[in-house]
Formats: C-alpha cells, sequence, structure tokens
C-alpha cells in the first residue's frame, strides 16, 4: 500500500498526496530517474530531461489557491548555451481535465535561507517570458488521490513556437513555472536523499510570501529540446555586449559590440508576442513607443550570432 504523507508548512501551501495507480513512469515507461542526455554535445543536440517518480511514496505541491499558491524548476545551462524546447510534459492533479497548460519563466537569483548553516540557495527572481500560445495535445491518466479526489494526469502540451532559452537571459540557470487551472503539480518524494533532483530542488512561492526552495525534491515533467554551444570566442564576445540605460524610457544603445554590425533588432514582450522589428546597423534603438513592462531584445549580427538581452521599460 502507498504511504500518504502531509507536510504541513508554515506558509500552508504544501501538499503531498498518495495514488493507487503506477504514477510517474516516462512516455517510454522508462526506469530512469532523471536522465539528461548529451549535455556535453557542441551543437545542436539532444539535451531532453525526464524527471519521472520510482518510488511508492508519490507526492505533489499546489499550484493554484487563493494564496495564489505556484511552483517552478530550474533549467541549468551555461552563458554560452542555447536550449530549444520543442514540447513539454507536466504531471499534474485536478479532479477534471485542464483546459489550459501555460508557461512562465523567470531568471535566477540567490537567496539566504534563515538557517545559517544552509549554503546559499537559487530561486525565481524576474519573470522574463510568458508562453500563452500552448495547447494540449493528449493526456494519460496515471494515478488518483482520494483525499482530494484528484486524478493524476501526465499532460502533452503542443508549442506553438518553440521556446528558445539563451544563456545571456540569466546566470546559470532559468526557472520555469507551470501555470494552469490545475490544482497541482506532481514531485518527486526523494526528499531525503535528493535523487532525482536537475539542478536545484523545486522552489515554491504565493501571493502572501516569496519563493523558497523544498529541498531535495523535484517536480515531474520532461523537455524535449536541442542544445547549441557557442564557441569560446562566440561566447566571450556575447558575454560582454549589455544594453543601456536599463531600465530604458526613450531609447537603448549597445556597450561593446567592437566591429561587429548589427543586422536587425526584435523586441519581443513577455508574452513572447513580437512587437518590433528593425532592420539595418544603428546605434540607437527607439523604445519610446513601447508601454512600461519587460521585454526580450534578441539581436541579430553580422557574424550570424543572435544577441538576447533582458529589457525593462519604464
Amino acid at each position: 500500500m502507498k504511504k500518504i504523507v502531509f507536510f504541513l508548512s508554515t506558509v500552508g501551501s504544501v501538499m503531498m498526496y498518495s495514488q493507487s495507480l503506477g504514477f510517474g513512469r516516462s512516455f517510454s515507461d522508462s526506469s530512469t530517474r532523471v536522465s539528461q542526455s548529451n549535455k556535453t554535445a557542441q551543437k545542436a543536440e539532444t539535451c531532453n530531461t525526464v524527471v519521472i517518480n520510482d518510488t511508492d511514496e508519490e507526492n505533489g505541491v499546489f499550484i493554484i489557491g487563493a494564496g495564489g499558491q505556484k511552483a517552478a524548476v530550474d533549467i541549468p545551462l551555461a552563458s554560452n548555451q542555447t536550449i530549444k524546447i520543442n514540447s513539454i510534459v507536466v504531471t499534474l492533479a485536478s479532479k477534471e481535465v485542464p483546459t489550459f497548460v501555460n508557461f512562465i519563466f523567470y531568471d535566477n537569483i540567490l537567496s539566504t535561507p534563515e538557517d545559517p548553516e544552509d549554503p546559499r540557495r537559487n530561486i525565481p527572481n524576474q519573470q522574463i517570458l510568458t508562453v500563452t500560445d500552448s495547447s494540449i495535445e493528449s493526456f494519460e491518466e496515471v494515478g488518483y488521490e482520494p483525499l482530494h479526489e484528484f486524478v493524476i494526469r501526465k499532460i502533452k502540451i503542443k508549442l506553438q513556437n518553440p521556446i528558445v532559452l539563451n544563456g545571456t537571459m540569466s546566470d546559470g540557470r532559468i526557472w520555469m513555472s507551470t501555470k494552469s487551472d490545475a490544482n497541482a503539480w506532481s514531485i518527486t518524494a526523494h526528499y531525503l536523499t535528493g535523487e532525482g533532483v536537475v539542478g536545484e530542488s523545486i522552489a515554491m512561492g504565493a501571493d502572501a510570501y516569496g519563493w523558497f526552495q523544498l529541498l531535495n525534491q523535484e517536480a515531474l515533467y520532461e523537455l524535449n529540446a536541442e542544445c547549441d554551444f557557442l564557441n569560446v570566442g562566440d561566447a566571450n564576445f556575447k558575454s560582454k555586449v549589455d544594453i543601456y540605460p536599463n531600465p530604458a524610457q526613450a531609447h537603448f544603445e549597445y556597450k561593446n559590440l567592437e566591429s561587429m554590425k548589427i543586422v536587425s533588432v526584435n523586441i519581443f514582450d513577455a508574452t513572447g508576442k513580437l512587437v518590433k522589428t528593425l532592420n539595418g546597423d544603428r546605434s540607437k534603438v527607439d523604445v519610446q513607443d513601447l508601454t512600461k513592462g519587460v521585454y526580450i531584445i534578441k539581436t541579430k549580427m553580422s557574424s550570424n550570432i543572435t544577441l538576447t538581452n533582458k529589457l525593462i521599460k519604464k
């Protein structure tokens, strides 16, 4: 019989549940707990990630509720790395089949826990990208949680466009949060050993408090993705280029472009929608017509390098 465990948190949004079915297996029925393939590949290689739960005890965290509960997993990436996500699978719990599953991506920040013996840990910081043009391609019922009468489903998400994450967007990792009308996100049960965690443990948050890590646990998800690594020269160039002023009011400029020429500038809002395109080399980019908010600037250079920067418009 599967064990039922409840975590009674001081912030009151952590839920642990059990299921009576074979919940947590990947679509390929792999017994591998976590697989991240070809991490050292150099050019557009597969870097799929699969996180499953292979224990008798299965758990979850609320991602919806009156308190605005939310959760996020981190996607580690190097400064010279680009990850193109083609599809996503998330294991969610709810009574009815969810009608939508969207995603919010955050950059990274270090947080110091109250326990002085605990090392500094990473948590989500500012929102950098929202994906709302996704749709539910298929789902598989894999379990049942009787306390809340939740059905556990592995939900495959079809993306209208691939999600491209770049190492210049954040320091060391980007956090992915699931936004849905499902109630909870299933997680691994390895909270004593820390097995099955990719990068950092799952982070949780709510309206009434900030983000924190649920140590040694990870949400169940799968990424179908490709990774690309720039050569050392390109990576050094990209790491030096910046935009200023930032926040900007009327315009921004580029710093450390050296002899490189700009081919085009594409500006995306926080939902990933293209809001402005400029072609040709330029020293300044006019943003007076943009509303206040966070934008992603993708600048294509003459050397076929694409720079990615985050801009705050004030």
